[in-house]
């Protein structure tokens, strides 16, 4: 069997890097085939960041049993309540009091964070190699196929450390598995992450008790949007993969921070370029062409409606049993509009805002449909894609309203008169295809 390490007279060999003094183990990390983005590394990134804050949840200590039942028991009475207001059902599944470290540990994955992140990298990888390619002569004794073996591992090692470094932030700033409004980890598992959501509702002297219960029913409703429709998150993947694909990506900036070091493969061995490059967020940033603001924009609304909808149903559901429901909501706003480090380093990576600052729209495209035909007629919206709001109807309602109108007339299943929207002034935008 021959060295799955040499390249052969001449050729790359990853051993060349074990003793460089920024990776512990280069060689194994050059050797990756596991993707875009080396996961390990990015894992192992994360934990070293986490660790770093030298809390007990960043050290992966167990939260307790009392902190899980706790949970627990908040999730299924949160179930209850929502049974009363929506009939989407729900979705069993774990309930986890995470450390920052076990949810790093499943939210760097290529299904977790990698249905955001890997398209992305796998555009920007495949950009890099067109401009090695085209760069210049390539290095003596460096050959065209050796080249290329070593593009994928060097790309998945450079995102492997940036996302490593974002998922790190992000598992000391959110509040559970959905706070980006997104699944971050599988979509069944609903959860706590650290200890954030203790510290904030301290923080805001928000009953520990009702703030626990508030934040089960916003990742019970999730869960129910993404674990129980799952052609929900199959979409969101697609509408993802179709931004990345239609990127303009230059590779000029990370080329530029990397210092010519990716056509010469000894470059590497400067940890002091290499470590600039990857903490040098410019090299990794992705700017929205024009082509892709169109997806953005379904994203968005997307985004915007099922973070909308959680919210309408959340309010419905304790409005009359958390009584600083209105305080905490208030709190939790100003929050989001903030957005934090990890949230803001992985829209600049993707170039994808996952969690608009402003999700009123959602909202009260909710409120406008149930007023017109009640919580029914807006959960008819999880029939599947082709039912979810597109931009334009997430503005008007009404558009909506008569799409879905002259479906159910299609299907013989007709509504009564009196519940049907008056037809826009301005029928352009409806999509009654």
């Amino acid at each position: 069997m021959s060295d799955p390490f040499s390249g052969g007279p001449g050729g790359f060999d990853p051993r060349m890097f074990a003793g460089v003094p920024l990776f512990q183990e280069l060689a194994k990390v050059m050797s990756w085939r596991g993707g875009p983005v080396n996961w390990d590394l990015a894992t192992q990134t994360a934990v070293a960041q986490a660790a770093a804050r030298d809390t007990a949840s960043a050290r992966a200590l167990p939260r307790g049993d009392r902190d899980a039942e706790e949970l627990a028991q908040a999730v299924s009475v949160a179930e209850l309540w929502l049974d009363a207001v929506t009939d989407l059902p729900a979705v069993e599944g774990p309930v986890r009091a995470l450390s920052e470290v076990e949810w790093i540990r499943l939210a760097n994955a290529a299904g977790g964070l990698g249905l955001y992140v890997e398209p992305v990298a796998d555009g920007m990888g495949a950009a890099l190699g067109r401009g090695l390619l085209q760069g210049g002569d390539l290095p003596a004794g460096v050959g065209m196929p050796d080249l290329g073996g070593m593009l994928g591992p060097m790309g998945a090692m450079l995102y492997g450390v940036q996302v490593g470094g974002i998922s790190g932030q992000l598992a000391g700033q959110l509040f559970g598995t959905y706070d980006l409004g997104v699944p971050t980890v599988d979509p069944a598992i609903v959860g706590t992450v650290g200890d954030t959501a203790r510290r904030f509702a301290a923080d805001y002297d928000f009953d520990p008790t009702e703030f626990r219960y508030w934040l089960a029913l916003r990742e019970a409703a999730h869960r129910r949007q993404f674990a129980g429709r799952p052609w929900l998150r199959e979409h969101l993947a697609d509408l993802v993969r179709r931004f990345a694909s239609a990127a303009d990506f230059d590779p000029s900036s990370l080329l530029e921070s990397l210092g010519g070091m990716g056509l010469d493969p000894a470059a590497l061995s400067d940890p002091s370029k290499l470590r600039e490059a990857l903490e040098g967020p410019d090299a990794f940033r992705v700017e929205p062409t024009p082509a892709q603001r169109e997806v953005l924009d379904r994203l968005q609304a997307l985004v915007a409606f099922t973070e909308g909808w959680v919210e309408t149903v959340v309010r419905a559901a304790a409005g009359d049993k958390l009584p600083s429901l209105g305080r905490l909501e208030e709190a939790v706003r100003r929050r989001r509009a903030e957005k934090g480090a990890g949230e803001r380093a992985l829209e600049q990576l993707i170039g994808l805002d996952l969690k608009p600052t402003d999700l009123r729209a959602g909202a009260a495209f909710c409120q406008a449909v149930i007023a017109a035909r009640g919580q029914a007629g807006l959960d008819r919206v999880w029939a599947g894609p082709e039912a979810l709001p597109t931009p334009a109807e997430l503005a008007e309602p009404s558009r909506w309203l008569v799409r879905m109108a002259a479906a159910e007339a299609e299907a013989g299943d007709l509504p009564d008169a009196a519940d049907l929207p008056p037809v826009p002034d301005d029928p352009s935008g409806l999509d009654l295809d």
